[in-house]
């Protein structure tokens, strides 16, 4: 990621905290934290720097972080666009360091409510409406689809489903603490 897209979505956060003052007041809470995520299997890493006044974003920091979310690209995008979806629930995302304050940064995102037609009416009147309905319309018709494609190629390809992925998981950490416990059994009567 270079410095030019992460000072965009900087903006692009900026307006919308500039937007929602609660949102923008809740960033008092992690202000002079350094979050850093990197972004698995991309080789892109970026650090944001909360402040009471939004949060700055650099793609090259190499300092030290308060909180370390390694993430791929669309698990984040479901994690901010999902609104059960929480570190706790997603898989695939390692954090180090203070995990309370990725669970802030989290929820702060997930908690900006803007109204974009709204806002976007102000500029161009009630034709904003109009592009708000037909985006609706074509996100339903996209998701109707995306779903499919995802069943169908999960049973063409005769790939587990996420709950089987989920049950495996767990059934292999109950085997290994099993092990370890195991182990550890038999360590103490050698």
């Amino acid at each position: 990621m270079n410095q030019i897209f992460a000072t965009t979505i900087a903006s692009l956060l900026n307006q919308a905290l500039q937007l929602n003052p609660t949102c923008l007041a809740a960033l008092n809470e992690i202000s002079d934290k350094v979050i850093h995520i990197i972004l698995t299997d991309t080789g892109h890493s970026f650090s944001l720097f909360p402040d009471d006044k939004g949060i700055f974003i650099l793609s090259d920091y190499k300092g030290e972080a308060d909180v370390t979310v390694e993430i791929a690209p669309l698990t984040l995008l479901h994690l901010v666009l999902n609104s059960t979806a929480n570190l706790d629930n997603t898989t695939e995302v390692n954090v180090s360091g203070d995990r309370v304050i990725a669970e802030k940064i989290l929820l702060i995102i997930k908690e900006l409510d803007i109204d974009w037609e709204k806002q976007i009416s102000k500029k161009l009147g009630s034709v904003a409406y109009i592009f708000g309905d037909t985006i609706r319309s074509s996100q339903d018709y996209m998701s109707k689809h995306i779903n499919n494609l995802t069943t169908n190629l999960i049973h063409q390809l005769n790939l587990p489903t996420r709950m089987e992925m989920q049950n495996l998981t767990a059934a292999v950490e109950i085997l290994t603490s099993d092990l370890d416990r195991l182990e550890q059994q038999a360590k103490e009567l050698t």
